[in-house]
């Protein structure tokens, strides 16, 4: 009877300890408490670095180079990871055409937010995804190069940073069709109700501070 007692006593101290056990999720081996674990997305989680980021400048580079520091090479992803992703985005996307690779991750609002990088023929681009009810659900498309004809490359760029300092993200972004084209700018916040991006013209942008990625041989058919 004494010997239940203990069993059961220490079992009751075990459970609670063992639901918050750290998962090593990035491959950095950044330790977080994450609930991918208990999902069954874990195994997708684990391709990305975790990074913890003050101003994250989110820009697709088609040529990297292999000695450039670039925080969204990333590891290609396999067809296993790939089928995670939502079926609407694969078809938009046509990844057939491409390779897709996990990239970083960054903290969101009590989640990680993962980011994608497609590589394709004329088109590269950086996604962010979240992992809700156990699946992927594709949040924003955070940048892109697009060269349909050369010298004719529409670019979107993105920074995350927080700009009114409620310790929650915030998301930059800037477009133009071509280089040299009007620039267009777009600010978005992740209402903690929600967690969805929303666009915004309250916040006080440091915008002597966001410009686009120059690539080399601008706008070259790649």
């Amino acid at each position: 009877m004494i010997r239940s007692l203990f069993a059961l006593a220490t079992l009751l101290i075990l459970l609670p300890v063992s639901a918050q056990s750290p998962v090593d999720v990035g491959r950095g081996g950044m330790q977080t408490t994450a609930p991918e674990a208990r999902t069954g997305m874990d195994e997708f989680a684990t391709l990305f670095d975790e990074s913890n980021v003050g101003f994250l400048h989110i820009y697709v580079d088609p040529a990297v180079d292999p000695l450039e520091t670039y925080l969204l090479r990333g590891v290609e992803m396999g067809e296993a990871e790939i089928g995670d992703l939502p079926g609407d985005f694969l078809r938009d996307l046509n990844v057939r055409k491409g390779k897709m690779y996990a990239t970083i991750a960054v903290q969101g609002i009590e989640e990680n937010l993962y980011l994608t990088r497609f590589d394709g023929p004329t088109r590269d681009q950086i996604d962010m995804f979240a992992i809700r009810d156990g699946k992927l659900l594709h949040l924003k498309t955070l940048a892109y190069l697009n060269c349909g004809e050369p010298g004719n490359c529409a670019q979107l760029d993105s920074y995350l940073t927080d700009v009114n300092l409620d310790t929650t993200a915030d998301l930059i972004q800037i477009f133009r069709q071509r280089a040299g084209a009007t620039e267009e700018r777009q600010v978005f916040t992740m209402p903690r109700e929600s967690r969805t991006w929303v666009a915004t013209e309250k916040l006080d942008v440091p915008w002597e501070g966001i410009s686009f990625y120059e690539h080399p041989g601008a706008n070259r058919n790649h």
